[in-house]
């Protein structure tokens, strides 16, 4: 049996989310550990380079992300979320609207688009794909792009996560 789009994208997006949220409730426990060297606002600000995003735009942009493919191959009514993130329990409250979204997605309806046009607007122009295309080369690497990211940040500052809690099997 062949594997569909679906299953590829919608409930993998979900599962990572929910990993990323144990992630960042290790993070939030860690700065409350005594001696704790980051406060919880200092790691919501943390970023690999001074000119990458920080945790919390890495958290929005997982978030839009997975947003964009239910929307644009989903099938579900746009959803927006303003940015307006700060502190960890309103990086919570997005992944779980954004987990909401997601559950919102038909699987017939997600797989039915694998060659249909997707189209995306950035301010650089029009970015046009194919269904299956735009899952497969943009939706999904970006998805794992800021995971990863966000995963590398709560390391940087020493949080105690590790492969199996990036993985989630912790």
């Amino acid at each position: 049996m062949a594997i569909t789009l679906y299953e590829i994208t919608v409930p993998v997006f979900i599962k990572n989310l929910k990993t990323l949220s144990k992630c960042l409730e290790k993070g939030v426990a860690f700065t409350k550990d005594d001696g704790a060297k980051i406060s919880e606002a200092g790691l919501a600000e943390s970023r690999l380079i001074e000119d990458m995003g920080n945790l919390v735009y890495q958290i929005q942009r997982v978030s839009d992300t997975a947003k964009g493919l239910a929307q644009r191959i989903g099938g579900v009514e746009p959803v927006v979320l303003e940015d307006n993130e700060k502190t960890f329990p309103d990086l919570f409250t997005r992944i779980q609207k954004t987990i909401e979204v997601l559950e919102g997605v038909k699987p017939e309806h997600i797989n039915a688009q694998e060659e249909a046009e997707v189209v995306m607007k950035t301010r650089s122009g029009e970015t046009k794909w194919k269904g299956k295309d735009y899952a497969l080369t943009f939706a999904i690497p970006n998805f794992f792009f800021h995971v990863v990211t966000a995963y590398a940040l709560l390391r940087k500052e020493g949080v105690p996560v590790g492969k199996a809690d990036y993985l989630g099997r912790n």
